[in-house]
């Protein structure tokens, strides 16, 4: 097995993906805030004493990406 292929042996670099980076931001929240409804309609069956961090890591998501949306721009 090569671990470092010859020039002539390369594939071209694939095309650049259409789309922003807000576009991936909106993504990311739009799961986030699906699994925090997820979370809190299940919540007596999918947490326990110790995991009741669960629907906080949606929370911070979310919040996270209301900042990232306005970060990062039109990229």
């Amino acid at each position: 097995m090569r671990w470092i292929a010859k020039d002539s042996e390369r594939k071209p670099d694939p095309e650049p993906i259409r789309g922003t980076a807000r576009i991936a931001v909106i993504f990311g929240m739009i799961g986030f805030a699906l699994a925090l409804v997820f979370i809190l309609v299940f919540y007596n069956q999918i947490t326990s004493p110790h995991k009741i961090w669960y629907p906080y890591t949606c929370v911070v998501g979310l919040v996270l990406g209301f900042f990232a949306f306005f970060k990062v721009g039109n990229r």
